[in-house]
């Protein structure tokens, strides 16, 4: 292999998310999700923004898998929404399993590989009034929604991601605040979500592995490369390694060796649901690959005021940061050599890798060289670490195009696909052209 070169069946994709661009969040027969719900509350998005209409995805979808097409991408990894397809407990929404069926069918007749994703945040408004994720009947419900979807595609889609980024999920959502649920300072709330989440999972893969021939299912997770800010403190290198346990070992160790990390279990088992220690011994090895989203790393200092885990987050002296994020491309590369020393080499893909930038007065919105160099440097390391061995088999670029950025709403801009959020027209960045012709011949060239 070419040092600069992908492999021919390397896997290119984009991602979306069913909230995130969709719009029509009621139409023909579906309940609210509770991002619907957070996203009308005012002063919870930014200019009270919501995804009433997104990019119209729900309306426009053809359009947006013909630019797919012409981007030459290879698979398409995209959510469904839970409640357009179950709109209350037990009831099946033919309208909304139909919509999808005609994605997947467009997809397949352009060659394009579906992954769908189970899960990205937009719990059932009906299933959070019952306590959401924080009481195990969830789980039940999550196995309906997900056998549902396995019993009416399995038969044309062969990779599966039960969950986005559980993390962000249920520390923003039960700690934070700042995103649906919505709850703070909620440590209970927070481990019994994630437990029962990852619960859900363990128990989809021995579904799909009965009801589905060759197909394969994993978590796309929220990875951040942690670090301690003055490394020669070893109070600091405990930070950061407890930040690490908390931020990523917490939501792979458990599918992948059927165990929380030991440093953080002695801070937290309390939080954690009556008798996990059951739920663990079918929670290992139940990932058929890992998918990584990365976006950045974070420093961490010891902070003996911070409750629990008595480490807090600093810049990084010296280090360059997007609209939102640190910039650091070997983070990337650190946390994928990881899966070969630490998860056995698991198959991995990145599920998830972008760049953020604003639209200001004066500036081409099509111009986003910024975020051709970003996607260069991370997508050097991902060959990196394929070039030493890690099997890791696609890159899926966050995102297709504009969208719905939760909290932020349309401030931040992620696409490689312009979309004015007045006319909902679609344009091509500069960054769109690039990741086509890297599609096209393969070649990385920095």
């Amino acid at each position: 292999m070419e040092n600069n070169k992908f492999p021919d069946d390397f896997l290119w994709g984009t991602s979306t998310a069913s909230y995130q661009i969709e719009g029509s969040p009621l139409a023909d027969g579906a309940t609210p999700s509770i991002w619907h719900k957070f996203s009308h509350i005012p002063g919870k998005i930014k200019n009270n923004e919501n995804g009433d209409i997104a990019c119209d995805y729900y309306n426009r979808y053809e359009e947006d898998i013909e630019n797919l097409a012409k981007l030459k991408v290879k698979a398409y990894r995209f959510s469904i929404s839970w409640p357009r397809v179950v709109p209350e407990p037990g009831k099946i929404n033919q309208k909304g399993l139909d919509f999808y069926k005609r994605i997947v069918d467009k997809l397949l007749s352009r060659n394009i590989e579906p992954f769908i994703t189970l899960f990205h945040w937009d719990t059932p408004l009906w299933l959070e009034e019952m306590g959401g994720f924080r009481e195990r009947a969830s789980v039940d419900h999550f196995l309906f929604y997900g056998e549902t979807l396995f019993r009416e595609f399995g038969d044309r889609v062969k990779h599966w991601i039960s969950l986005n980024e559980p993390i962000v999920y249920a520390i923003q959502g039960y700690v934070i605040g700042d995103m649906a649920p919505g709850y703070k300072r909620n440590l209970k709330g927070m481990f019994h979500a994630t437990h029962h989440l990852l619960l859900s999972h363990a128990k989809l893969n021995a579904i799909l592995h009965k009801s589905v021939k060759d197909a394969q299912i994993g978590i796309a997770e929220a990875q951040i490369w942690t670090k301690p800010l003055r490394p020669n403190l070893k109070r600091d290198r405990n930070a950061a390694d407890l930040m690490d346990n908390l931020i990523n070992r917490l939501y792979i160790d458990p599918v992948t060796k059927g165990k929380y990390p030991e440093k953080l279990l002695a801070k937290t088992a309390k939080h954690l649901p009556k008798a996990f220690e059951e739920d663990l011994k079918e929670m290992g090895n139940t990932c058929d690959f890992i998918g990584i989203n990365y976006y950045t790393s974070q420093s961490y200092r010891y902070s003996l005021f911070t409750p629990l885990i008595h480490a807090r987050e600093v810049p990084t002296p010296g280090y360059k940061r997007s609209a939102m994020w640190e910039i650091y491309p070997d983070g990337l590369y650190n946390l994928l050599l990881r899966v070969k020393t630490d998860y056995g080499n698991l198959p991995c893909y990145i599920t998830e890798n972008g760049f953020p930038l604003k639209e200001v007065k004066g500036r081409d919105p099509l111009d986003d060289t910024e975020r051709i160099e970003y996607l260069k440097e991370h997508i050097q390391r991902v060959l990196k670490a394929k070039n030493e061995g890690v099997d890791v088999r696609g890159y899926f670029l966050w995102s297709l195009m504009d969208n719905f950025e939760w909290e932020h709403g349309y401030d931040m801009r992620f696409g490689i696909i312009r979309v004015d959020f007045t006319t909902l027209e679609r344009t091509w960045k500069k960054s769109a052209y690039w990741y086509r012709d890297l599609i096209k011949t393969g070649v990385l060239n920095l």
